[in-house]
């Protein structure tokens, strides 16, 4: 007998809903359907279409399809709204693309590019895209160039996962090439094979070390469809020593062994190699080792340890010269060395020498190196106005700088200077030769393979003329790539970081025509 009995007859017995009785499968696939649905909204992931975050960066690396931000460091922030307004107004089903791939997220501990070299040459290419769609500067004015950017990241280790993407966006970006990759680098030459293996041409607009036209760092195969813009570090080395045959007295080469880093290495080589065709003997010799990963010290305070060591061996050789192949924020610390350290003679009177990574010092005041006398040197691969000191004068080319300088100018850059670290100058000839040569035939997205053949065509009998002078590929002389007969300014580095031009020399000598391949 039931302990209680209702007032009211049972309502019927419901059977139990479907969920209830299989509440496990439901559950199963509410897991799936919320996974599929954070595959494609991550909501903790914060980079947009064709990024992605590295560990626990803050920045993105990859292709900025939708031009957003690649996070926290972000160099390019302040060109965002101008890129969108450019790319609003290409028109024509047939456009195409063009991007600027660097580290656009330098980190001042560790990285030696500086964020402004960064945006100096993402403006560059901007004013060259611009010029490109208005101005018969590149053969015609279409197809029109749309301007995307991507990022390697800090150290340039996410340098492949970078290609890879730009070579997944390949097709639904109407890709044609590949330009910037301002540090020679190895994740560098990676990404730079991985984009020609993929069929993309690349041109570099800074990257100076002489095997970054290779495919791998002991392969003497070349990396099929890179160029450059900048002359090599053998050129650089050349007019180096050129420089220092008015001033000859006892030299200290100081170079950095990071394997890693292509451009020192290269530049060290190239240095001794023209030192002893110049003068019959080999330089002395001091080394440093830059560092690659770093954990709880900066870059300076390590290279400030090193540069002590290595000053004082340098003191007692007494040279006159010394030619500094490494970094420019490397550079910064051995010259705080050489004006904190006591352990020379006060009467010590050098000049240091040193390669276009020296642009990292613009604008920073030197060490007062007093009462020791302390001049610093470097190679240029361009800088502002460098047509002003060319002898023989170079009308073409100083009217193309003066169109160049005109559109970057009305870009509204702030900083001081903008255009004398000659990255703007670069990058900007580095878009316009591979829209050039993508307007060289029909429906370069659908044939961009193409492409790297028709830059090929710029030679010594019909080379392109941009910002940088006469841009020439000599394909039987085994440039592979590299750019023949061009200019590099000699610059002085003033007392304020102010560098002064002090002249213009030519990489190939002997011809009636300074620029030509002769």
């Amino acid at each position: 007998m039931p302990l209680f009995r209702s007032s009211t007859s049972s309502a019927p017995v419901q059977p139990r809903s479907w969920l209830r009785r299989h509440k496990f499968i439901a559950a199963a696939v509410v897991v799936v359907v919320v996974a599929a649905g954070l595959a494609v909204w991550q909501p903790w992931e914060p980079c947009d279409t064709g990024m992605r975050t590295v560990g626990t960066s803050p920045n993105c690396v990859g292709i900025d399809v939708e031009n957003t931000s690649f996070g926290a460091n972000d160099a390019t922030r302040d060109l965002r709204a101008l890129i969108d307004e450019h790319n609003a107004k290409v028109a024509g089903q047939d456009s195409v693309t063009v991007v600027v791939l660097d580290n656009m997220t330098p980190n001042a501990r560790f990285d030696s590019i500086d964020a402004k070299h960064v945006q100096h040459g993402v403006a560059g290419a901007l004013a060259a895209a611009s010029r490109a769609n208005t101005e018969q500067v590149a053969r015609e004015t279409s197809p029109q160039v749309r301007l995307k950017l991507a990022n390697y990241g800090a150290s340039n280790e996410e340098a492949e996962a970078a290609a890879q993407a730009i070579i997944d966006a390949r097709a639904s970006e109407r890709i044609v090439a590949v330009v910037g990759l301002g540090q020679s680098l190895g994740h560098t030459r990676l990404a730079a094979t991985r984009l020609s293996d993929a069929g993309l041409a690349v041109v570099s607009g800074m990257a100076s070390a002489d095997d970054m036209n290779r495919r791998f760092q002991d392969d003497s195969t070349h990396t099929e469809r890179f160029y450059r813009i900048t002359p090599t570090n053998i050129d650089a080395a050349k007019a180096a020593v050129g420089h220092l045959k008015s001033r000859k007295g006892k030299l200290v080469l100081v170079h950095d062994t990071n394997s890693g880093d292509i451009y020192s290495r290269t530049l060290a080589e190239a240095f001794r190699s023209a030192y002893w065709t110049e003068f019959g003997e080999r330089p002395g010799e001091e080394d440093f080792s830059s560092p690659t990963d770093l954990v709880g010290i900066s870059r300076e305070k390590y290279m400030e340890d090193m540069f002590a060591d290595v000053f004082a061996r340098i003191c007692a050789e007494q040279p006159d010269q010394v030619y500094f192949a490494g970094r420019g924020s490397d550079l910064a610390v051995f010259l705080k060395t050489i004006a904190s350290n006591g352990i020379c003679v006060n009467d010590l009177d050098l000049d240091v020498i040193t390669s276009d990574d020296a642009s990292a010092l613009m604008h920073r005041p030197l060490p007062d190196f007093s009462p020791k006398q302390v001049r610093v040197f470097y190679t240029s691969v361009a800088t502002q106005g460098q047509w002003d000191h060319a002898d023989p004068p170079q009308p073409d080319s100083q009217a193309q700088y003066r169109k160049f300088e005109e559109a970057f100018n009305e870009l509204g850059l702030t900083d001081n200077d903008p255009l004398t670290d000659g990255y703007a100058m670069s990058v900007h000839d580095a878009l316009l030769v591979a829209i050039a040569a993508a307007r060289g035939f029909e429906a370069p997205a659908e044939n961009y393979k193409q492409v790297s053949n028709w830059i090929r065509k710029f030679d010594c009998k019909g080379p392109f003329s941009g910002a940088t002078g006469k841009i020439a590929y000599q394909d039987d002389a085994g440039s592979q790539g590299n750019p023949v007969g061009k200019a590099m300014p000699i610059m002085r580095m003033e007392p304020n970081g102010h560098p002064v031009q002090e002249s213009l020399v030519w990489t190939r000598h002997g011809a009636s025509d300074p620029q030509s391949c002769g």
